[in-house]
């Protein structure tokens, strides 16, 4: 037991130490091409702020990424020392959560349909709040990863601003939050939110440091096509635990919308409405559902426009 908590804390210094010399070798790019602004041939002065911007940029990527996991390397320092060993293992997820001074925290990771692929939750709060979006179809992360934007709502708003989502958020003790999109607006892959923040939710300075860690953990940690494509592939993708502290995946549920759709001849989005109104109807959660389904102890069909069980 000792050396597997070791190794985790190992595991975290290494990645932030990595994080810490990925950013000097950009820093050290980045001056280059500046000092190349003044000294070398105007025709390439463009090209080079360009890319001292660039490498500017990649520097505060991996020093935002460091700053993660050093906090979260402190949690698990925490934990560890603590006499609650039995509870779970603080995740790299966590580390946003405490940086903001915030209650919870969660990521949302898409597949190319923009269906929940995955799930990172700080805490069991956070964990339920996904779980609600999942099952009503709205709620703060379809609409930011919709849109590409922030969403960022206080308690005086949240009150109203989804018919479904609103009240069930607030039975959790919800009072506010904000959701940031992770990646470019024209390719999404998921969201990063967080719930109950200090101060007011649509503080400009939280979503514009919630957009900073979003960044980071976008372009740090999926940032390449292989990782996101271990990340949302069926079974447990090598080296999550690293990346993402083993993901919650949703492969129960992609695996019942493709039988649904089959068996009632309709499109992969119509299966899931139908899943999302059968887990509605019945106060159920939607992974629930979609189990049953995928062990064939539920079959969904739709008769004279009704919902039923066959």
């Amino acid at each position: 037991m000792v050396n597997g908590l070791s190794a985790w804390i190992g595991a975290a210094r290494e990645q932030a130490e990595r994080e810490r010399a990925r950013a000097d070798r950009a820093a050290a790019i980045a001056r280059r091409h500046e000092e190349l602004v003044t000294t070398g041939p105007d025709a390439m002065r463009a090209v080079h702020e360009r890319l001292a911007r660039v490498h500017r940029r990649s520097e505060d990527r991996h020093l935002t990424a460091a700053k993660l996991h050093d906090a979260h390397i402190r949690r698990l320092g925490r934990w560890i020392s603590s006499d609650a060993l039995e509870a779970e293992r603080p995740r790299l997820i966590s580390a946003v959560a405490e940086l903001l001074g915030t209650r919870s925290a969660g990521i949302t990771l898409l597949d190319s349909r923009q269906i929940e692929a995955s799930v990172i939750s700080s805490d069991p709060v956070a964990a339920a709040a996904q779980d609600l979006e999942l099952t009503l179809g709205e709620g703060p992360v379809h609409d930011s990863t919709a849109t590409g934007r922030p969403v960022a709502v206080a308690a005086q708003s949240l009150r109203h601003r989804w018919e479904y989502y609103s009240p069930a958020i607030a039975a959790l003790g919800v009072r506010s939050l904000a959701v940031v999109p992770l990646g470019p607006p024209e390719r999404c892959i998921g969201a990063l939110a967080v719930f109950d923040p200090p101060g007011p939710a649509f503080a400009e300075p939280l979503v514009g440091e919630l957009e900073e860690f979003a960044d980071a953990l976008t372009h740090t940690m999926l940032l390449t096509e292989e990782c996101l494509a271990r990340l949302l592939a069926e079974g447990e993708p090598a080296g999550a635990a690293n990346v993402l502290d083993s993901p919650n995946h949703r492969l129960v549920l992609h695996q019942a919308v493709g039988m649904v759709a089959a068996q009632c001849d309709c499109s992969v989005e119509d299966a899931l409405t139908l899943v999302r109104a059968r887990a509605f109807a019945h106060d159920e959660q939607v992974t629930d559902v979609a189990r049953r389904i995928v062990e064939k102890r539920l079959r969904l069909d739709v008769q004279e426009g009704r919902i039923s069980d066959e």
